[in-house]
């Protein structure tokens, strides 16, 4: 696992570091500026023109002392200084009071206007205007000066390279404050920031590598794994064990309600790849008019068929009581549940779900995904019920299952996610797999997952079934909800990948991925 941190985590781990650790504030600037020059330098012409932009914080101080050691190898570097000099202070004046001895040449905010000629001449820029610590809008000459380094990436083909974050981009949330750089590069300090995982700061961060500043591991920012993101070297740990001594009740059973008459593909995706997760068995609860097209489609699972019986005009339809007995005996075999994919917003489901909540033990995982949502938020009685399950509870909302468990704007949703991610967690005490471009997976403990597997080809219909199926899956074989979630969604981007690699971003279907499900670990 990769720790990320937020901006507050890591101002906090360099206060430590320098107050409690003893670590001199100039020797992490040095280290900063050495893991910036370490990739400059291997990608960059000898003697290559380098402009480097500084503001009047560290990151500028990391700014100067990047133009000071570029110099010492040769290049032909300036400085483009977006603040007075008589104002710096502490670590970034010590490295600026330095660049004389090395007559590096500093242009000043009055020489703006030779700013295009001088970038135009310049190989590289080099962005250590703001950090992570950025609290305010870029506005003003600033917001000018992030406008020509732009236009030029984009006209004349110059190479940015970031210092830490790209300046405008909100550390957290990945936002954009007014305006902001667009990178090739960015080289961030001690682990990764949201605000370069998450869109739009994503695309503005380009290619993104972490380095070491010397900051130990035991600073209190970094010795917990609460916010993370997973490598692909950190899975074959996570899946659930397998022993060649072993048969299918040893791998869990899932209870699935999932189907309806006009969507019987969405539980068809979700039950197929809960099974590519290894799950033991697989039992479908489902309107008994759509069991022959089940069983024809997945011989695999077993079928527990309810009946409907049409009624009034106040609500069309209402499930036979009589049918919901072999349902029950299921829900106390079973070690996970999902309700959901493919329900449709008929009347018979809401009593389903309330079914399935009185009737699961609290302690076994629970994933409500799709019209489950939609009845969670239309249904206040409803919520309380998984409230009480303690944290067993799986929700998988998108943006617009989201803001009607909020009841939010979509807009809202979208450009908050950490915050709505964390909303619906203490709302629901359940766990949260927000699904976007980039998902983030919370738990009601605080911890909080990045996801950075999937690609576009995923937007597709069928695909948040085939998700929800991999979760239950895990879940069933004994991970707990949170793991099973985080775990769920790497492993579902990670099947979008190969998707993509074979069929191609533009042609993939959420059979694909499903297909696209191969993983093994035996013990």
């Amino acid at each position: 696992m990769s720790k990320v941190l937020f901006g507050a985590d890591m101002h906090a781990a360099d206060e430590y570091a320098m107050q409690v650790c003893k670590i001199p504030g100039i020797i992490l600037m040095e280290a900063a500026a050495r893991s910036v020059v370490e990739r400059l330098t291997v990608q960059c012409t000898p003697g290559g023109r380098v402009l480097v932009f500084c503001g009047m914080g560290n990151n500028g101080g990391d700014g100067f002392a990047i133009a000071r050691m570029l110099k010492q190898k040769g290049m032909n570097v300036k400085i483009f200084l977006n603040g007075d000099p008589d104002r710096l202070k502490g670590d970034a004046l010590t490295n600026y009071s330095m660049l004389s001895a090395y007559k590096i040449p500093v242009l000043r905010q009055d020489q703006v206007y030779i700013l295009d000629s001088l970038i135009d001449q310049s190989e590289w820029l080099v962005d250590a205007l703001f950090g992570t610590g950025l609290a305010r809008d870029i506005d003003g000459l600033t917001e000018q000066i992030i406008h020509h380094i732009n236009r030029a990436r984009e006209e004349n083909g110059a190479k940015v390279m970031a210092v830490d974050i790209p300046s405008g981009i909100d550390a957290d949330s990945g936002q954009i404050r007014g305006c902001a750089v667009k990178a090739d590069e960015t080289v961030t300090f001690v682990c990764k920031k949201p605000g370069l995982m998450l869109y739009p700061g994503k695309e503005h961060a380009g290619h993104v590598t972490v380095a070491d500043i010397g900051i130990p591991d035991s600073v209190p920012a970094l010795e917990e794994e609460v916010k993370f993101t997973l490598e692909r070297d950190d899975i074959p740990a996570l899946l659930p064990v397998r022993y060649n001594r072993s048969h299918k009740g040893s791998y869990g059973r899932l209870l699935m309600a999932a189907g309806s008459r006009n969507m019987t593909g969405a539980a068809i995706l979700s039950a197929r790849s809960a099974y590519k997760t290894g799950v033991g068995l697989v039992d479908m609860a489902l309107p008994k008019e759509i069991r022959p097209v089940i069983q024809t489609s997945l011989p695999e699972v077993v079928i527990t068929p309810y009946e409907i019986i049409k009624e009034t005009v106040d609500c069309g339809s209402t499930i036979e009581q009589s049918s919901l007995a072999p349902l029950r005996e299921q829900l106390a075999i079973c070690s996970a549940v999902l309700a959901g994919p493919g329900w449709s917003q008929v009347c018979y489901v809401q009593e389903l779900l309330g079914v399935l909540l009185d009737m699961t033990p609290s302690h076994i995982p629970m994933v409500l995904d799709a019209d489950a949502l939609n009845i969670l938020a239309s249904r206040p009685e409803m919520a309380e019920r998984v409230c009480r399950r303690g944290g067993h509870t799986i929700l998988t909302p998108h943006l617009g299952e989201a803001a009607r468990l909020l009841q939010k704007p979509v807009q809202e949703i979208s450009a908050n996610l950490m915050d709505s991610v964390r909303q619906l967690t203490e709302k629901y005490n359940a766990c949260v797999a927000l699904k976007d471009a980039v998902t983030l997976v919370a738990s009601p403990e605080g911890k909080l997952y990045i996801n950075q597997t999937g690609n576009h080809g995923m937007a597709t219909a069928g695909s948040g079934d085939v998700l929800a199926g991999i979760i239950a899956g895990l879940a069933a074989q004994g991970l707990s909800a949170f793991k099973a979630a985080y775990l769920g969604v790497y492993l579902h981007g990670a099947a979008g990948d190969l998707a993509a690699q074979k069929e191609g971003a533009y042609s993939m279907t959420a059979s694909d991925i499903c297909r696209n499900l191969r993983f093994s670990k035996i013990n």
